[in-house]
């Protein structure tokens, strides 16, 4: 996959810093400067020995939107991937370490919640449930990507409150699984 003109902003690039440690197989290229901004085209590859990492007060304010996304990618690592120094998660759009906690449970994962993050022992086979997004969109697109590694289906309470954030959302990941 290709994602191009992807912001290289230091203060949001958390997330290539988790897939980096989690020996996740992603390049950059074509790096340039737009509008005062660095940006960059990311191409992303399958990778078969992800393992886990430990996320804390250092990345935390850099990445706090992508802890639902980066959980479900933990349930995929070898080892146990533990995210703490994340209370503000309880204070989002949800509760989004709870949500993320119970509805991981739901779909199979070994996950523990912590009053500050959580503890996913990984690899786990996910299987489909239904899913509470309590109407937040950053935990109904988690739970629509676990649906690609799935057996089984997922099914979300509230697909819609994803346009929030992403219109056409389902439409570009339907495009992404052909």
């Amino acid at each position: 996959v290709i994602i191009k003109n992807v912001g290289l902003n230091e203060t949001r690039t958390g997330i290539l810093d988790v897939l980096k440690s989690m020996n996740g197989n992603f390049e950059i290229v074509d790096k340039r400067l737009v509008g005062g901004e660095i940006v960059g085209d990311l191409i992303i590859r399958y990778s078969d020995n992800l393992t886990a990492t430990t996320i804390d007060s250092d990345l935390i304010p850099r990445l706090i939107d992508e802890i639902p996304v980066i959980a479900v990618l933990a349930t995929q690592a070898e080892g146990t991937t533990i995210i703490k120094d994340a209370k503000e998660l309880k204070v989002k759009e949800s509760n989004r370490i709870k949500a993320v906690v119970d509805n991981l449970k739901k779909i199979g994962a070994e996950i523990e919640e912590l009053d500050d993050g959580m503890i996913i022992n990984g690899k786990s086979k996910l299987k489909g449930a239904p899913i509470e997004t309590f109407n937040d969109h950053r935990i109904a697109m988690a739970f629509s990507i676990a649906n690609l590694i799935c057996e089984g289906e997922i099914s979300l309470d509230n697909k819609l409150c994803i346009d929030i954030s992403f219109p056409g959302y389902f439409d570009l990941l339907k495009g992404l699984s052909k």
